[in-house]
């Protein structure tokens, strides 16, 4: 787990971009159906570590140091959906490198942090993390709407911050949500809703809550793209962005994971 002690956020240019991420495993082992509501139960803990390179440090110096975190994460049994993200199509105000997305339970999570905090390999791993980049770290809760296992450890996610318009019931978005999974969407393998809890404050984000849309590579992603094009797709998002909600726009990561979470 990439835990560095939580700094006061000034994102307003960081939340532009920030992403999460894809469902767990664990949430598709336990449930028979892959279409899942906002209030079925399955919510997660997602944890965003989001770095810029310090002076004469690289990706590579990033992509050195998951090995590491992952044996930390074993030593202290911490089983999240774990990788490292890196941008692909986003704001120019973006000034983020890389995050380091963790998403648990939050039970799984909270043990974890526990542990982090008296342990002196952690704090070795920290410090590693401190001489590749200046991080700062948030906390989402994570409402899974759709959920299609896959153990591909390579992805693209899309990230959106959106803000209920006033004239809508929080009843009729959920709703609205519910029904972008019925009949599911061919080429994403997940989408799902985050709402902010700690390390963010007013004027940090673009809205009220982000949709987050994971596609198993780009031509999935394209492709859904060329269907909202062609095939009728932007009267649906017509019609969510003039009746439901206002939403800023669009950034697209990669993902390349590091671990899966086993049943």
């Amino acid at each position: 787990m990439t835990f560095q002690l939580i700094k006061t956020l000034g994102l307003s240019a960081l939340f532009s971009i920030v992403i999460t991420v894809n469902t767990t495993a664990q949430a598709d082992h336990h449930s028979q159906s892959e279409a899942n509501a906002m209030g079925n139960g399955t919510i997660e803990a997602a944890q965003l570590t989001l770095c810029t390179l310090n002076s004469g440090k690289t990706l590579k110096d990033v992509e050195k140091l998951i090995p590491s975190i992952r044996a930390f994460q074993n030593e202290i049994g911490l089983n999240s959906f774990f990788g490292l993200m890196t941008p692909l199509f986003v704001s120019r105000q973006s000034t983020i490198d890389f995050i380091l997305a963790d998403f648990a339970a939050f039970d799984e999570l909270a043990a974890a942090w526990d542990q982090f905090l008296v342990s002196s390999s952690g704090a070795k791993v920290q410090a590693s993390l401190d001489k590749i980049a200046t991080c700062n770290r948030s906390l989402h809760r994570y409402y899974h709407q759709y959920t299609k296992y896959s153990d591909d450890d390579r992805r693209v996610l899309s990230f959106n911050w959106c803000s209920k318009k006033e004239s809508v019931s929080m009843e009729s978005l959920m709703a609205k949500h519910r029904s972008f999974a019925d009949p599911a969407n061919p080429h994403i393998l997940h989408w799902g809703i985050a709402a902010p809890a700690w390390g963010v404050r007013t004027g940090d984000l673009q809205g009220e809550f982000a949709h987050l849309v994971g596609y198993g590579d780009m031509t999935a992603a394209l492709a859904d793209q060329s269907d909202i094009a062609s095939k009728g797709g932007w009267k649906e998002r017509r019609d969510y962005f003039s009746s439901y909600a206002n939403c800023s726009g669009e950034n697209l990561w990669k993902f390349d994971i590091a671990n899966i979470p086993s049943n």
